[in-house]
Protein backbone atom coordinates (compact mmCIF):
# COMPACT_ATOMS: atom_id res chain seq x y z
CA UNK A 1 0.00 0.00 0.00
CA UNK A 2 0.63 3.39 -0.66
CA UNK A 3 1.80 5.99 1.97
CA UNK A 4 0.56 9.66 2.21
CA UNK A 5 3.09 12.35 3.89
CA UNK A 6 3.18 15.98 4.69
CA UNK A 7 6.12 18.04 4.19
CA UNK A 8 6.50 19.85 7.08
CA UNK A 9 7.79 23.03 5.34
CA UNK A 10 5.14 23.42 2.97
CA UNK A 11 2.30 21.60 4.55
CA UNK A 12 1.52 19.81 1.42
CA UNK A 13 0.49 15.97 1.29
CA UNK A 14 2.62 13.94 -1.10
CA UNK A 15 2.36 9.90 -2.13
CA UNK A 16 5.15 7.59 -1.59
CA UNK A 17 4.12 4.86 -4.08
CA UNK A 18 7.00 2.17 -4.91
CA UNK A 19 5.12 -0.17 -6.55
CA UNK A 20 4.39 2.39 -9.08
CA UNK A 21 7.81 2.19 -10.46
CA UNK A 22 7.54 -1.29 -11.72
CA UNK A 23 5.13 -0.25 -14.76
CA UNK A 24 5.81 -1.28 -18.36
CA UNK A 25 6.83 1.83 -20.94
CA UNK A 26 5.52 1.54 -24.35
CA UNK A 27 6.33 5.64 -24.84
CA UNK A 28 9.28 5.13 -26.40
CA UNK A 29 7.53 4.69 -29.87
CA UNK A 30 5.48 6.30 -32.07
CA UNK A 31 1.87 6.13 -31.67
CA UNK A 32 0.47 2.79 -32.73
CA UNK A 33 -1.81 2.36 -35.64
CA UNK A 34 -2.28 -1.69 -35.71
CA UNK A 35 -5.47 -2.45 -33.98
CA UNK A 36 -4.26 -5.29 -31.92
CA UNK A 37 -0.32 -5.69 -30.09
CA UNK A 38 0.33 -8.80 -29.14
CA UNK A 39 2.36 -7.17 -26.26
CA UNK A 40 -0.22 -5.05 -24.60
CA UNK A 41 -2.33 -6.29 -21.63
CA UNK A 42 -5.27 -4.32 -22.34
CA UNK A 43 -6.06 -5.59 -25.70
CA UNK A 44 -9.15 -7.96 -26.14
CA UNK A 45 -8.12 -11.88 -25.52
CA UNK A 46 -5.48 -10.33 -23.08
CA UNK A 47 -8.02 -10.70 -20.60
CA UNK A 48 -5.47 -12.92 -18.12
CA UNK A 49 -2.52 -10.27 -18.39
CA UNK A 50 -5.29 -8.12 -16.45
CA UNK A 51 -6.78 -7.63 -12.96
CA UNK A 52 -10.20 -9.45 -13.11
CA UNK A 53 -12.51 -6.76 -14.07
CA UNK A 54 -14.50 -4.63 -12.26
CA UNK A 55 -17.65 -4.10 -14.45
CA UNK A 56 -17.47 -4.61 -18.39
CA UNK A 57 -19.92 -3.96 -21.22
CA UNK A 58 -20.80 -7.03 -23.39
CA UNK A 59 -22.98 -5.94 -25.93
CA UNK A 60 -23.27 -9.76 -26.88
CA UNK A 61 -23.07 -11.15 -23.60
CA UNK A 62 -20.48 -13.51 -22.28
CA UNK A 63 -18.21 -14.55 -18.72
CA UNK A 64 -16.13 -11.77 -17.17
CA UNK A 65 -12.48 -11.77 -18.02
CA UNK A 66 -12.94 -12.96 -21.66
CA UNK A 67 -13.06 -11.81 -24.76
CA UNK A 68 -16.12 -10.03 -26.97
CA UNK A 69 -16.10 -6.74 -24.34
CA UNK A 70 -16.06 -3.07 -25.66
CA UNK A 71 -15.23 -1.48 -22.23
CA UNK A 72 -13.85 -3.34 -19.41
CA UNK A 73 -12.80 -1.40 -15.89
CA UNK A 74 -10.01 -3.29 -14.01
CA UNK A 75 -8.39 -2.61 -10.68
CA UNK A 76 -5.06 -0.87 -11.24
CA UNK A 77 -2.21 -3.16 -11.69
CA UNK A 78 0.22 -0.73 -10.55
CA UNK A 79 -1.95 1.89 -7.94
CA UNK A 80 -1.32 5.20 -6.59
CA UNK A 81 -4.40 4.04 -3.90
CA UNK A 82 -5.87 1.36 -2.91
CA UNK A 83 -5.71 -1.89 -0.54
CA UNK A 84 -7.48 -2.29 2.83
CA UNK A 85 -4.74 -1.61 5.48
CA UNK A 86 -5.37 0.27 8.75
CA UNK A 87 -7.33 3.36 8.59
CA UNK A 88 -5.12 5.34 10.93
CA UNK A 89 -2.50 7.72 10.46
CA UNK A 90 -0.01 9.35 12.36
CA UNK A 91 3.03 11.64 13.41
CA UNK A 92 6.45 10.35 14.05
CA UNK A 93 8.86 13.73 15.49
CA UNK A 94 6.73 15.94 13.38
CA UNK A 95 6.56 14.21 10.35
CA UNK A 96 2.60 13.31 9.65
CA UNK A 97 1.51 10.18 7.35
CA UNK A 98 -1.51 8.38 6.51
CA UNK A 99 -2.20 5.31 4.69
CA UNK A 100 -2.83 5.52 0.79
CA UNK A 101 -5.95 3.72 1.37
CA UNK A 102 -8.67 4.15 -1.96
CA UNK A 103 -9.64 3.11 -5.54
CA UNK A 104 -7.36 3.21 -8.25
CA UNK A 105 -9.60 1.63 -11.48
CA UNK A 106 -8.49 1.48 -15.32
CA UNK A 107 -11.02 2.16 -17.78
CA UNK A 108 -9.99 0.52 -20.94
CA UNK A 109 -12.11 2.52 -23.70
CA UNK A 110 -11.50 0.04 -26.33
CA UNK A 111 -10.84 -3.54 -27.27
CA UNK A 112 -9.04 -2.69 -30.16
CA UNK A 113 -4.86 -0.97 -29.63
CA UNK A 114 -5.70 1.91 -32.09
CA UNK A 115 -7.14 4.52 -32.79
CA UNK A 116 -7.02 6.95 -29.78
CA UNK A 117 -10.16 7.77 -27.60
CA UNK A 118 -10.80 11.39 -29.98
CA UNK A 119 -11.25 9.04 -33.16
CA UNK A 120 -13.22 6.52 -31.86
CA UNK A 121 -17.01 6.84 -33.00
CA UNK A 122 -19.33 8.98 -32.19
CA UNK A 123 -21.92 6.47 -31.01
CA UNK A 124 -18.66 4.62 -28.66
CA UNK A 125 -17.82 8.08 -27.62
CA UNK A 126 -21.27 8.60 -26.46
CA UNK A 127 -21.28 5.33 -24.33
CA UNK A 128 -17.73 5.85 -23.16
CA UNK A 129 -18.66 8.45 -21.07
CA UNK A 130 -22.06 7.64 -19.91
CA UNK A 131 -19.45 4.56 -18.19
CA UNK A 132 -16.49 7.06 -17.25
CA UNK A 133 -19.82 9.15 -15.26
CA UNK A 134 -21.07 5.60 -13.88
CA UNK A 135 -18.09 4.78 -12.29
CA UNK A 136 -17.51 7.62 -10.89
CA UNK A 137 -20.92 7.47 -9.01
CA UNK A 138 -19.97 3.97 -7.94
CA UNK A 139 -16.32 5.03 -6.74
CA UNK A 140 -18.32 7.93 -4.93
CA UNK A 141 -19.33 5.53 -2.58
CA UNK A 142 -16.55 3.81 -2.02
CA UNK A 143 -16.35 4.34 1.88
CA UNK A 144 -12.16 5.26 2.42
CA UNK A 145 -13.28 7.92 -0.75
CA UNK A 146 -13.14 11.59 -0.23
CA UNK A 147 -12.32 12.52 -3.95
CA UNK A 148 -12.69 11.54 -7.04
CA UNK A 149 -10.36 12.22 -9.85
CA UNK A 150 -10.88 11.04 -13.59
CA UNK A 151 -8.27 11.61 -16.07
CA UNK A 152 -6.49 10.48 -18.62
CA UNK A 153 -2.83 10.90 -20.06
CA UNK A 154 -1.63 10.61 -23.75
CA UNK A 155 2.05 10.58 -25.00
CA UNK A 156 4.84 9.84 -23.61
CA UNK A 157 5.29 13.71 -21.51
CA UNK A 158 1.81 12.95 -20.27
CA UNK A 159 3.11 10.77 -17.37
CA UNK A 160 1.20 7.66 -19.22
CA UNK A 161 2.84 4.01 -19.98
CA UNK A 162 0.46 2.46 -22.50
CA UNK A 163 -0.29 3.20 -25.67
CA UNK A 164 -3.50 1.28 -25.53
CA UNK A 165 -6.42 4.05 -24.65
CA UNK A 166 -7.60 3.93 -21.37
CA UNK A 167 -8.61 6.85 -18.62
CA UNK A 168 -8.35 6.16 -15.27
CA UNK A 169 -10.22 7.28 -11.91
CA UNK A 170 -8.90 7.22 -8.59
CA UNK A 171 -10.76 7.20 -5.29
CA UNK A 172 -8.17 9.77 -3.13
CA UNK A 173 -8.83 8.98 0.86
CA UNK A 174 -8.36 12.69 1.33
CA UNK A 175 -8.74 16.16 -0.78
CA UNK A 176 -6.41 16.89 -2.88
CA UNK A 177 -4.44 20.50 -2.58
CA UNK A 178 -5.17 21.82 -5.38
CA UNK A 179 -9.11 20.83 -5.05
CA UNK A 180 -9.38 21.56 -1.37
CA UNK A 181 -7.89 25.21 -2.87
CA UNK A 182 -10.59 25.31 -5.67
CA UNK A 183 -13.53 24.26 -3.18
CA UNK A 184 -12.54 27.12 -0.56
CA UNK A 185 -12.00 29.66 -3.29
CA UNK A 186 -15.73 28.63 -4.88
CA UNK A 187 -17.84 28.53 -1.70
CA UNK A 188 -16.40 32.25 -0.85
CA UNK A 189 -19.89 33.89 -0.51
CA UNK A 190 -21.77 35.48 -3.29
CA UNK A 191 -22.68 32.94 -6.68
CA UNK A 192 -20.63 30.04 -8.04
CA UNK A 193 -17.48 31.45 -8.96
CA UNK A 194 -16.78 29.59 -11.98
CA UNK A 195 -20.21 30.27 -13.21
CA UNK A 196 -19.19 34.40 -12.74
CA UNK A 197 -15.78 34.01 -14.66
CA UNK A 198 -17.58 31.82 -17.66
CA UNK A 199 -20.17 34.82 -17.72
CA UNK A 200 -17.30 37.22 -18.14
CA UNK A 201 -15.69 35.09 -20.51
CA UNK A 202 -18.25 35.06 -22.56
CA UNK A 203 -18.79 38.99 -22.20
CA UNK A 204 -15.24 39.50 -23.19
CA UNK A 205 -15.18 36.57 -26.03
CA UNK A 206 -11.47 36.62 -26.77
CA UNK A 207 -10.96 33.87 -24.67
CA UNK A 208 -13.91 31.53 -25.72
CA UNK A 209 -13.85 28.76 -28.69
CA UNK A 210 -17.18 27.23 -28.18
CA UNK A 211 -20.14 28.47 -26.48
CA UNK A 212 -23.39 26.54 -26.67
CA UNK A 213 -26.06 25.91 -24.44
CA UNK A 214 -24.71 22.81 -22.26
CA UNK A 215 -20.95 23.56 -22.55
CA UNK A 216 -18.78 26.40 -22.88
CA UNK A 217 -15.04 25.55 -24.00
CA UNK A 218 -12.32 28.22 -23.44
CA UNK A 219 -8.81 29.01 -22.71
CA UNK A 220 -8.44 30.13 -19.03
CA UNK A 221 -7.17 33.97 -18.43
CA UNK A 222 -4.71 32.60 -16.06
CA UNK A 223 -3.32 29.40 -18.11
CA UNK A 224 -0.06 28.02 -16.76
CA UNK A 225 0.15 25.86 -20.10
CA UNK A 226 0.35 26.75 -23.75
CA UNK A 227 -3.33 25.63 -25.50
CA UNK A 228 -4.93 24.61 -22.08
CA UNK A 229 -8.28 24.67 -22.05
CA UNK A 230 -11.64 24.63 -19.88
CA UNK A 231 -14.75 23.00 -20.18
CA UNK A 232 -18.02 24.29 -17.78
CA UNK A 233 -20.78 22.81 -18.12
CA UNK A 234 -24.27 25.52 -17.60
CA UNK A 235 -26.00 23.90 -14.85
CA UNK A 236 -24.03 24.00 -11.39
CA UNK A 237 -23.41 20.78 -10.48
CA UNK A 238 -20.56 19.61 -7.62
CA UNK A 239 -20.03 16.02 -8.90
CA UNK A 240 -19.63 14.79 -12.67
CA UNK A 241 -21.00 11.66 -10.48
CA UNK A 242 -24.33 13.81 -10.87
CA UNK A 243 -24.01 14.86 -14.25
CA UNK A 244 -27.38 14.49 -16.83
CA UNK A 245 -27.54 13.05 -20.06
CA UNK A 246 -27.66 15.41 -21.84
CA UNK A 247 -24.40 17.17 -20.29
CA UNK A 248 -22.77 13.85 -21.27
CA UNK A 249 -23.57 13.48 -24.61
CA UNK A 250 -22.49 17.12 -24.85
CA UNK A 251 -19.01 16.46 -23.39
CA UNK A 252 -18.62 13.24 -25.43
CA UNK A 253 -18.68 15.13 -28.78
CA UNK A 254 -16.64 18.27 -27.62
CA UNK A 255 -13.66 16.92 -25.81
CA UNK A 256 -12.75 14.51 -27.81
CA UNK A 257 -13.14 17.08 -30.57
CA UNK A 258 -11.09 19.83 -28.91
CA UNK A 259 -8.76 17.14 -28.42
CA UNK A 260 -8.39 16.40 -32.57
CA UNK A 261 -8.23 20.47 -32.49
CA UNK A 262 -5.16 20.29 -30.32
CA UNK A 263 -3.45 17.11 -32.89
CA UNK A 264 -4.13 19.60 -35.74
CA UNK A 265 -2.48 22.79 -34.05
CA UNK A 266 0.16 20.71 -32.66
CA UNK A 267 1.07 17.37 -34.35
CA UNK A 268 1.85 14.84 -32.06
CA UNK A 269 1.67 16.42 -28.82
CA UNK A 270 1.25 14.50 -25.27
CA UNK A 271 -1.86 16.04 -23.11
CA UNK A 272 -3.53 15.09 -20.05
CA UNK A 273 -7.39 15.57 -19.26
CA UNK A 274 -8.57 15.42 -15.50
CA UNK A 275 -12.60 16.09 -14.19
CA UNK A 276 -12.61 18.10 -11.11
CA UNK A 277 -15.94 17.18 -9.07
CA UNK A 278 -16.56 14.22 -7.31
CA UNK A 279 -16.30 12.26 -4.27
CA UNK A 280 -18.67 12.34 -0.51
CA UNK A 281 -15.93 15.70 0.51
CA UNK A 282 -16.84 17.75 -2.53
CA UNK A 283 -19.03 20.62 -1.30
CA UNK A 284 -22.47 21.65 -3.16
CA UNK A 285 -20.98 24.95 -3.89
CA UNK A 286 -18.70 23.08 -6.24
CA UNK A 287 -19.14 23.11 -10.02
CA UNK A 288 -17.59 20.38 -11.90
CA UNK A 289 -15.88 20.85 -15.12
CA UNK A 290 -12.94 19.62 -17.36
CA UNK A 291 -9.68 20.47 -17.94
CA UNK A 292 -6.80 19.94 -20.68
CA UNK A 293 -3.45 20.28 -20.24
CA UNK A 294 -1.22 20.24 -23.27
CA UNK A 295 2.36 18.98 -22.63
CA UNK A 296 4.75 21.15 -24.62
CA UNK A 297 6.94 22.29 -22.40
CA UNK A 298 8.84 21.10 -19.64
CA UNK A 299 9.25 23.30 -16.52
CA UNK A 300 13.17 24.74 -16.03
CA UNK A 301 14.50 25.43 -12.41
CA UNK A 302 12.97 28.72 -12.05
CA UNK A 303 9.38 27.19 -12.45
CA UNK A 304 9.80 24.40 -9.60
CA UNK A 305 11.46 26.86 -7.71
CA UNK A 306 9.32 29.29 -7.55
CA UNK A 307 6.19 27.46 -8.51
CA UNK A 308 5.54 29.86 -10.98
CA UNK A 309 4.52 28.96 -14.50
CA UNK A 310 5.53 30.40 -16.98
CA UNK A 311 3.56 30.18 -20.29
CA UNK A 312 5.21 30.86 -24.07
CA UNK A 313 1.50 30.91 -25.89
CA UNK A 314 -1.53 33.82 -24.74
CA UNK A 315 -4.77 32.06 -24.02
CA UNK A 316 -5.96 34.48 -26.51
CA UNK A 317 -4.22 33.22 -29.47
CA UNK A 318 -4.51 29.81 -28.27
CA UNK A 319 -8.45 30.54 -28.31
CA UNK A 320 -8.13 31.64 -32.01
CA UNK A 321 -5.62 28.88 -33.28
CA UNK A 322 -7.46 25.94 -31.62
CA UNK A 323 -11.05 27.34 -32.90
CA UNK A 324 -9.57 27.60 -36.63
CA UNK A 325 -8.97 23.86 -36.37
CA UNK A 326 -12.27 23.12 -34.41
CA UNK A 327 -14.69 24.59 -36.10
CA UNK A 328 -13.82 22.37 -39.47
CA UNK A 329 -13.61 19.23 -37.69
CA UNK A 330 -17.15 19.21 -35.93
CA UNK A 331 -18.40 19.69 -39.33
CA UNK A 332 -17.01 16.71 -40.77
CA UNK A 333 -17.70 14.92 -37.73
CA UNK A 334 -21.11 16.23 -37.92
CA UNK A 335 -21.80 14.57 -41.23
CA UNK A 336 -20.68 11.04 -40.01
CA UNK A 337 -24.11 11.29 -37.28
Amino acid sequence: MSELRRDPFTGRWVVIAEGRSARPNEHAGRPPRAETDPNCPFCEGHEDRTPPETVALRPGGGAPNTPGWTIRAIPNKFPTFGGSGPAGGGSSRGLDFRPGRGVHEVVIESPSHAPAMPALSPERLGVLFRFLRDRVRAIEQVPDVQSVLLFENWGPESGGTLWHPHAQIVGVPQVPARLEEEQRRFGEGGPCLLEEVTASERRHGSRVIVDEPVLTLSTPYGSAHPYEMRLVPRQHRASFGAATDEEVAALAELLPASLRALEAVQPGLSYNWFVHGGGRATPATFHWHVEVVPRLVRPDGFELGSELPVNPVPPESAAVAIGAALVPDRRRNSRKR
